[in-house]
């Protein structure tokens, strides 16, 4: 079903079987299933991948530029851009810059850490977050770095808008800071070709269509777990002479791929860190309702574990975690590179994030209301079970469907069968009467 936002989770069609383990786990019922196939309504979904993550045939997937075509476009330089959880996702390797080497091997020309942007970003927060102070607001503060969440406050909770934190993620700093770089060594704009590797879709979307900024600096978004398939052989290969020294961050921006890395660096005494769409769900229900208070700072991820924890992450998030504990350790006194060191840019974002445009009932007010009555009516006579046979995620949603003709009262199985009951008995009924001008057999 078409809406205005257009997600970069995507259904296959012909491996969807319409088992509607999707829709009972969406956290914000953007599907259906209709016609023995799953529907994603895109003016609800927000691009979390937790459908990627529960179907179990592969039906669900990430839309992201394939690296053999980013790797054959004409850009006259490519820049990588890591994602700190993928540091985590091979066993037996701490060197950050024997990593990034093999980036450059299977053909970038150049590797920036999002890592890098991440701590741009924590040292802009700190500014931000104490100028605040001084102006007399206490917060709190919502991290906008998992667009996923920025989505679900749009459209579960937009009395929540003002909460988010007025900076732009580390991808979108990094990918500014990098573009800075190459215009200085000469290059144009359209030479220029910076490429996310993404641990998930709701990144994609936020390249393409950006939530906070006019245009991404980002070009495309590559998907981690090809990437690193790609990168496994490599690896193995590069030999010790041949690694570069090209790590710029240290483990303040490299923590942010874990839960709890982004609050760390804040240096705050009353934060939050919540992980998992619904745990997230939870605390902000909480804090719409005032029954959080005295905090100062909430970062949320979508994710099991961060961005450790992405669908498009190879690796499962607590082996991940185990790993970046590890690459973390070693990475205590790292050599670094600071080609970036004198570049400044604009870490606020550019435009307000807004309500999403949600499906209401009516945009005429007296026929939504009208629809509203008719949907609670239909909501009381209907079981409350939420078994979803009718193809929506449960009841509420299922007779929201029906006032708004995108489904029957006769597609939920329970009014189907008293239906059937009822025309059965009135068959009955009607098989005794007889005609008035034969006498009833006594």
């Amino acid at each position: 079903m078409k809406g205005t936002y257009r997600p970069s989770v995507a259904l296959i069609e012909n491996r969807c079987v319409g088992c509607t383990t999707c829709i009972k786990r969406c956290p914000t019922e953007a599907i259906r299933v209709r016609s023995g196939r799953a529907r994603i309504l895109s003016d609800l979904c927000i691009d979390c991948g937790m459908c990627i993550r529960v179907c179990r045939h592969g039906a669900k997937v990430a839309v992201t530029k394939p690296l053999d075509a980013i790797l054959a476009t004409s850009y006259k330089v490519k820049v990588a851009l890591p994602a700190p959880s993928l540091y985590s996702q091979f066993a037996g390797n701490r060197n950050l810059n024997r990593l990034l080497t093999a980036l450059k091997k299977i053909g970038f020309d150049e590797a920036f850490e999002v890592a890098k942007g991440a701590e741009i970003v924590t040292a802009e927060s700190i500014r931000f977050i104490q100028r605040k102070k001084q102006e007399g607001e206490e917060g709190p503060w919502i991290s906008t770095a998992c667009p996923a969440i920025v989505r679900l406050i749009q459209v579960r909770f937009p009395s929540l808008i003002d909460n988010l934190i007025p900076i732009i993620p580390p991808m979108e700093a990094i990918a500014r800071m990098a573009r800075e770089y190459f215009y200085r060594q000469g290059y144009k704009d359209e030479e220029i070709g910076i490429f996310f590797i993404t641990p998930c879709a709701a990144k994609v979307t936020d390249v393409h269509k950006p939530q906070m900024v006019d245009k991404s600096a980002v070009t495309s978004a590559v998907a981690l777990n090809e990437v690193y398939f790609r990168l496994l052989p490599v690896l193995k290969a590069v030999r010790e002479e041949e690694i570069e020294v090209l790590q710029m961050a240290t483990n303040q921006g490299v923590s942010w791929a874990r839960i709890g890395g982004e609050s760390e660096g804040l240096l705050l005494q009353d934060v939050m860190a919540v992980d998992g769409i619904e745990n997230v769900i939870e605390v902000l229900d909480s804090l719409e309702d005032g029954r959080i208070k005295r905090v100062e700072f909430i970062e949320a991820n979508a994710c099991i574990g961060g961005c450790l924890g992405g669908p498009l992450a190879p690796e499962n998030p607590f082996n991940a975690k185990a790993r970046m504990q590890k690459v973390m350790r070693s990475n205590t006194s790292p050599q670094l590179r600071h080609i970036l060191d004198g570049i400044d840019i604009n870490c606020y974002v550019q435009k307000q994030v807004e309500p999403a445009k949600v499906l209401h009932l009516d945009e005429d007010m007296a026929k939504a209301l009208e629809k509203m009555k008719q949907r609670d009516a239909l909501y009381q006579s209907l079981p409350q079970i939420d078994c979803g046979s009718c193809g929506a995620p449960g009841c509420e949603a299922f007779a929201q469907d029906v006032v708004q003709g995108e489904a029957n009262v006769e597609d939920c199985i329970f009014l189907l069968r008293d239906k059937v009951k009822e025309m059965a008995q009135e068959m009955v009924n009607l098989a005794a009467k007889l005609p008035p001008s034969i006498k009833e057999k006594e």
